[in-house]
């Protein structure tokens, strides 16, 4: 290995790193101080629950804008850009409530685009080490998912309650992934012409892909019950009696709870035998863990939702792994990628805004968060059939 390709090799674990650290907090710090957001920006319960699901609903719709943005930039000035914008508008949105809503938009569109890109960049420069890296990207998801929960409230009451500035405050660590991108992806395009060199024919439009709306229905539901999570559980317990800042430490104990789940599952399920039963087991402790949260003591309240982070985090690292598993080829795996994810967060976004709005119309959260379990039904019914549409593929390709 010469001194300049362990640079580059170096270059693109920090990039991995520094996208998957940023692109969740942006979202689980806002949960924690959603009511105290309300009342800074005169937001009712219908105005929360748009803001909430907003997004999760870019996630899918920013999904198809992928593909032109690394045409026209190529890979690395597409991430250079998407980290710039992630950056800008977190900085900017709390200073009104035009450019929250405005602002949350880019944010999620940015978050939504940096995820489908941030496999490429691993495929591209860390290919020979690609399982270990994708088990270390989505890894990274649950620690800024558990870093925005859990230091949010202690971050507001520093800043002496002051919602807008807890926001802007965040916007601080999207500068420093910004300001690190512009440092080392100019490194990663000089060595992107021996890196990407790999055919880009495709055969055929994406969706008549084998799988692909199986792995997409995958997705969508187990994005669906994260999302759901993310948004309201804070808020579910605080309205059961709990204290703001415990409320928001469970939601940081879903997200520790699931770091090895999230490392571990992606290459248990490189191993086709594996992945039904994976799913299967899976879908049942996310369903003990939302009766748990729905029906059980606030007592029980960190079992339960350590349980849901183990099931969900896994289950991110699985949905991954099918997209790699299950495209028809390596060519094809963004356009995959691409449409599973964003139509499996279109899916998503139904999540947090339904929650929101039953909420506001009176439902018990027992309810709500129970209603969840169809979402486990269709995630274990979608899984299965996408576990045995990537194992025809390898079928088909050892024939």
């Amino acid at each position: 290995m010469t001194t300049r390709s362990r640079g580059t090799l170096i270059a693109a674990g920090i990039m991995v790193l520094a996208i998957g650290l940023c692109v969740r907090f942006p979202i689980t710090s806002v949960s924690p101080i959603l009511t105290s957001l309300g009342d800074h920006f005169g937001l009712g319960e219908t105005g929360l629950a748009i803001l909430t699901a907003t997004p999760v609903l870019l996630f899918g719709l920013a999904s198809p804008i992928a593909p032109f943005l690394v045409r026209r930039l190529g890979l690395e000035g597409a991430l250079l850009l998407l980290l710039i914008a992630l950056a800008v508008a977190g900085l900017l949105r709390p200073l009104s409530t035009p450019l929250l809503f405005v602002g949350t938009v880019v944010v999620g569109a940015a978050i939504a685009l940096l995820g489908i890109l941030a496999p490429q960049l691993i495929r591209h420069f860390l290919d020979k080490r690609a399982g270990l890296w994708t088990g270390i990207y989505t890894t990274s998801f649950g620690i800024s998912a558990a870093v925005g929960a859990a230091l949010t409230v202690p971050l507001f009451h520093a800043l002496h309650d002051e919602a807008s500035l807890t926001l802007v405050a965040w916007g601080i660590p999207l500068a420093l992934s910004a300001a690190v991108g512009a440092i080392l992806l100019p490194r990663l395009h000089a060595a992107a012409p021996a890196a990407t060199s790999s055919a880009r024919t495709q055969a055929g439009p994406i969706t008549r892909a084998p799988g692909l709306f199986a792995v997409t229905g995958f997705f969508g539901c187990q994005a669906l019950i994260y999302l759901s999570l993310t948004t309201w559980l804070p808020t579910v317990y605080t309205d059961r009696g709990l204290a703001p800042a415990d409320a928001g430490l469970l939601l940081a104990l879903m997200s520790v709870a699931g770091l090895p789940a999230s490392l571990l599952a992606p290459t248990l399920a490189a191993k086709p035998a594996l992945r039904t039963p994976l799913i299967m087991g899976l879908s049942i402790l996310s369903a003990i863990g939302l009766m748990g949260v729905a029906f059980g003591p606030t007592a029980l309240a960190p079992l339960a939702v350590s349980l849901l982070g183990i099931a969900q985090s896994a289950a991110f690292g699985i949905a991954i792994g099918l997209i790699i598993f299950t495209a028809p080829s390596v060519a094809q795996t963004s356009a995959f990628s691409a449409f599973a994810q964003g139509a499996g967060y279109t899916l998503a976004a139904l999540g947090p805004l339904a929650m929101g709005l039953l909420a506001a119309a009176g439902v018990p959260w027992s309810l709500i968060v129970g209603g969840l379990i169809v979402a486990v039904i269709g995630e274990a019914c979608f899984g299965v059939a996408a576990s045995r549409a990537s194992q025809r593929r390898v079928g088909a390709a050892h024939d």
